[in-house]
């Protein structure tokens, strides 16, 4: 059956197979047959495509079933050599098709017949995620469906920005695609639909132990009409090609999801490249004694030891109240059910847990081989096969803040139970955490689930449910603090286009408003004076009919997923003698619409000091600091972001800011509210579900 959605511009979530119909199973049982007996190395080979041309190469890597102990090959792949990596860049760039050429209707009508592609292929998608990556077939599936939502997705939310009169488009360039393994379709298919929707050409380097799916589904976009030159796909052979890639000056931005170590070494190996970076997480489901214990043990196990407890949204620590942690019979229960879920080979259906992609994970036989002060094993480790990548689910008891199984992320399924005396408590320590991806709460009480909500540090917050599984549009996805960098914007969600666009303002007519603001910039600046009379007006609306509001898009009956902008604790501005005043006013007044705290830092030979500072004035959360540019890197650590009129700051900037990782918003200040606010806040999705056991319970609007 198709899933095409009726018209291009309603979005629909694809659905996942219904694998309670008989006729499904059938299919399933049949795409599993295929991929673990048909395909080898010999009739699955990947090339090194450059541009329209496939190369094979010596450099090759043979790509092993870890359900079978790494004794059956399934694909052989060719990798590629630096001066091919410099010949697949010059091609990204001369863009010989003229992708950044073609018009958004064009884009989505080949994004659009991308998603039909991937559809027709989903049970060979399936198959290689399960085949090269060890992948359940539920996990695939979902993966399937997610990768199709992102395609008809992003070229519909472009619409938002395409029909905005203050201001015009380009693509930005070349965008370099860096996914994860963990999620060998959805997220790099993600990261191409945004950068294509954009219009820009895309370069996709893949994990390279998850190559052969990457190649599989790109053939579903060169097949749709998608040139060749504008997506390629790569895997350098040598470390020093990917970096000699990352910071190629073509590359216009880079899009990763991976370790929070990989985005400060693309950080520090090219600190003007803008990263758009999802990455680690340590994240925690908290217990009160508020909470259906049936129902959190259920929404913990499948949110820890689903994909084998390898995602980063996994939870992977439970918090749980003193007397419900103490008591016996919740004990068992958690024990029994996480003994209950069947562990082996990806092959075999029944099975709910598969094998990891690594049997080498330090970090891990550390902490199965470890147990620290005041911890016991409730669940002890044990690992299914010889070859030590099937593991099955265990659960530490008694963990502990500080110790390794509470602050290190393993990737596995291993589960870590911490006693809290309060909610306050554990909220405190889950913001203790250098991560903030997901979070999760189990309490029927509302003045807990609004204290909660108002006091956790993390993108992406679950109420009464599982904390992984984000769906496209329904819960845009992305973290806070070391579980992300760049501009705050979220993957699946109505802003993340805007990200790969490069706007420039059209000129403003008069406003009809008058501030008092604009009466700062000099009678002889009259267009300076419009622009910040114009923006007044534009970022009130924006703030007023989009920022301020927390609002649910899907209305699902039984669950609710808002999404909602928070404004940053600490913002800098660093002002280059050289920016116009009518730049400066612009952030300053952002900031203030925003409600975030803004900390002007301007030299004291700065020509506009003395009208900067009256302007601050006029606007409440608003300071000017006077200091040299020295100065100002030395300080940087006090701010979770800063702010420039242009990209002139000096190298020395952009190289603090890439050690302490914080993102520098260096495009030009723009009247139009609904993207200039962008950079001034970040984004958080909620899912709230209040129904339980079919009954409906709390708000329902």
């Amino acid at each position: 059956m198709s899933e095409k959605t009726e018209t291009a511009d309603v979005f629909i979530n694809a659905p996942d197979t219904d694998l309670d119909l008989p006729w499904n199973r059938e299919w399933a049982l049949e795409v599993l047959k295929k991929w673990e007996y048909d395909v080898n190395e010999r009739n699955f080979t990947v090339p090194v495509q450059i541009g329209d041309k496939d190369v094979i190469t010596e450099n090759k890597r043979l790509y092993r079933d870890r359900s079978r102990g790494d004794r059956v090959a399934v694909c052989e792949a060719s990798l590629a050599s630096q001066a091919q990596i410099e010949e697949i860049i010059a091609i990204a760039d001369r863009d010989a098709s003229g992708w950044r050429k073609t018009s958004l209707d064009e884009r989505k009508k080949i994004l659009f017949e991308v998603a039909e592609k991937l559809s027709a292929k989903r049970g060979d998608l399936i198959g290689c995620m399960v085949a090269v990556t060890g992948k359940m077939f539920t996990e695939g599936d979902v993966e399937v469906s997610e990768a199709i939502d992102f395609c008809r997705y992003y070229p519909i939310s472009m619409k938002t920005f395409d029909e905005l009169s203050t201001v015009k488009h380009n693509s930005k360039g070349i965008i370099l695609v860096i996914p994860p393994w963990n999620f060998p379709m959805a997220i790099p298919v993600g990261g191409c639909a945004s950068a294509l929707a954009a219009g820009n050409t895309v370069i996709l380097k893949p994990a390279t132990v998850a190559l052969p799916v990457a190649w599989e589904f790109a053939e579903c976009f060169w097949d749709a009409g998608v040139p060749r030159d504008a997506l390629q796909v790569v895997c350098p052979a040598e470390r020093e090609s990917l970096n000699y890639l990352s910071a190629h000056p073509a590359v216009k931005h880079i899009i990763l999801t991976g370790g929070t170590d990989t985005a400060f070494r693309l950080l520090a190996n090219s600190p003007r490249t803008p990263l758009s970076a999802e990455t680690g997480g340590k994240n925690a489901i908290i217990l009160t004694a508020n909470g259906d214990q049936d129902h959190a043990i259920l929404n913990v196990i499948s949110s820890a030891f689903g994909n084998a407890g390898q995602k980063c949204s996994a939870c992977s620590l439970f918090l749980v109240d003193r007397r419900t942690f103490e008591d016996a019979t919740f004990r068992a229960k958690l024990k029994d059910a996480v003994e209950s879920l069947r562990t082996g080979s990806a092959w075999d259906p029944i099975n709910y847990v598969g094998p990891m992609i690594d049997n080498r994970n330090e970090k891990l036989i550390k902490a199965i081989e470890t147990l620290e002060e005041g911890e016991s094993w409730l669940v002890a480790p044990e690992f299914v096969d010889e070859w030590k990548y099937i593991l099955k689910p265990c659960v530490k008891y008694g963990v502990r803040p500080g110790s390794a199984a509470f602050d290190v992320e393993l990737f596995a399924p291993l589960l870590a139970v911490v006693c809290i005396d309060s909610l306050e408590e554990g909220i405190k320590y889950v913001n203790s955490l250098e991560y903030g991806l997901t979070s999760g709460l189990q309490s029927l009480d509302e003045e807990e689930q609004k204290l909660w909500k108002d006091s956790i540090e993390a993108g992406n917050l679950y109420i009464n449910r599982g904390i992984t599984g984000a769906i496209v549009r329904r819960q845009p996805f992305g973290g806070m603090k070391r579980s992300a960098f760049g501009g705050g914007i979220k993957a699946g969600g109505p802003n993340y286009v805007s990200c790969f666009l490069r706007f420039t303002e059209n000129p403003v007519s008069h406003a009809e408003r008058q501030m008092p603001l604009s009466l700062l910039i000099p009678e002889g600046d009259v267009i300076g004076r419009d622009r910040i009379n114009f923006a007044f007006a534009s970022y009130e609306k924006a703030w007023v009919e989009v920022f301020s509001r927390e609002e649910d898009v899907s209305h699902i009956y039984g669950e609710s997923n808002t999404f909602r902008y928070l404004p940053l604790r600490r913002m800098a501005l660093r002002v280059s003698d050289g920016d116009s005043l009518s730049d400066v006013m612009l952030v300053m007044l952002a900031a203030f619409w925003a409600k975030t705290p803004l900390t002007v830092s301007i030299s004291t030979v700065n020509p506009n000091l003395e009208i900067i500072g009256r302007a601050a004035s006029y606007l409440p959360g608003t300071a000017v600091c006077e200091e040299d540019e020295s100065m100002f890197v030395s300080g940087l650590h006090r701010y979770e972001r800063v702010r420039a009129c242009t990209g002139g700051l000096s190298d020395d900037v952009y190289a603090e800011a890439a050690r302490l990782g914080i993102h520098i918003a260096d495009v030009g200040p723009l009247i139009e509210g609904r993207i200039e606010l962008l950079h001034y806040l970040k984004e958080q999705s909620i899912s709230f579900e209040y129904h339980r056991y079919g009954s409906i319970f709390g708000e329902t609007k």
